[in-house]
Formats: C-alpha cells, sequence, structure tokens
C-alpha cells in the first residue's frame, strides 16, 4: 500500500508521515528528493539564476511565479525519477510518501492519500521563528494550488488530537486490509 501525505507549509505532513512509519510504513520524503534534485542540477540551476544557493534561489522563485515554474521545470524531472527509484527498491511494502506539491509533480502510485490542513493563523504562527511573514505569504500564495483530496486531516490543535485522528485513520486502513 502507498499513502501520500500532502499539504501546505507547517501543516504538519511530516508528523502525519512519521506516524505511518512508526506503523512499519518505508519513508519517502519528496522533499528530501528535491534537495537532491537541486543537486544534481547546480551548475544548469546556476546558469539559469545566476546563483545555486538555496536561499537565494528560494527568495527569487516564490517572488515570482514564472521564476518557479522555470525552476520546477529544470528539478523536478529528476524528483520524478528519483522517487520511481525509490517506488522500485521498495516494491511489494507498504509506503508513505511526504509530498507537498503531489499533485504538481504528478504523483499518482498512491492508493490513499491524506491532506493535512489547518488555519493560514496557524502556518504562520508554527513559522514565525523560521521565516518573515512576507515569505510565508508568498509561499502560501504560491502553494494556493495545494487543494484538500482524499481523506483530509485538520491539524489547529494538539499532537495528542493530531495522534487521536491518525489512530482512527489506521485502524480503518488495517481493516480494509
Amino acid at each position: 500500500m502507498v499513502i501520500c501525505v500532502t499539504g501546505k507549509i507547517a501543516t504538519g505532513k511530516s508528523t502525519v508521515s512519521q506516524f505511518f512509519a512508526q506503523r512499519g510504513f518505508e519513508y519517502i520524503n519528496v522533499d528530501k528528493l528535491g534537495h537532491i534534485a537541486f543537486e544534481m542540477n547546480k551548475e544548469n540551476i546556476k546558469q539559469t539564476f545566476g546563483t545555486c544557493d538555496r536561499k537565494e534561489i528560494a527568495k527569487i522563485v516564490f517572488a515570482d511565479p514564472q521564476k518557479l515554474k522555470l525552476l520546477e521545470s529544470i528539478v523536478h524531472p529528476t524528483m520524478m525519477r528519483l522517487l520511481k527509484d525509490e517506488l522500485e527498491t521498495r516494491k511489494g511494502k507498504d509506503i508513505v510518501i511526504e509530498a507537498a506539491i503531489k499533485r504538481r509533480l504528478g504523483i499518482d502510485c498512491c492508493d490513499i492519500t491524506i491532506t493535512v490542513v489547518c488555519d493560514k493563523k496557524v502556518i504562520k504562527e508554527r513559522l514565525k521563528e523560521r521565516y518573515d511573514e512576507d515569505l510565508v505569504e508568498e509561499i502560501l500564495e504560491r502553494q494556493s494550488d495545494i487543494e484538500p483530496e482524499g481523506i483530509v486531516i485538520e491539524n489547529n490543535s494538539s499532537l495528542e488530537e493530531l495522534q487521536s485522528q491518525l489512530e482512527k485513520i489506521y485502524q480503518q486502513i488495517k481493516a480494509k486490509g
């Protein structure tokens, strides 16, 4: 079984994914594949954007939708190749894939999709130590295509509440078998 966990930044995708990993699912983080794909395409990125510093690239692409599309055209094909390889090596096992931009990447190997959602103010609160508010707004704007699909989990409250929701979902998945 392949479960895909999707959602916007700071909604709790990693926590949800780790819940399943702790129950024996093999874990694939598409963000990590993106970092590898970035490194593999560093020269092309530097030629295209004048830098290959990830923080600088983030500022450039989150401020301009066309530049984001350009970066994606460079790294997404590599990410999908890496994902395909990861899936191939885990064939026949239960897998959880954490992929914020599942739909944008065209990931279609999921038996179940779980979308983690939360209020914008909760996202901003979770990110206030990491990013300034303007960057958070830009990131959320660029993630506007991340729409709820499959099983939707609202994660606005405590970790205990999230765990309780996940336990119910896990039991339903196990029962279906």
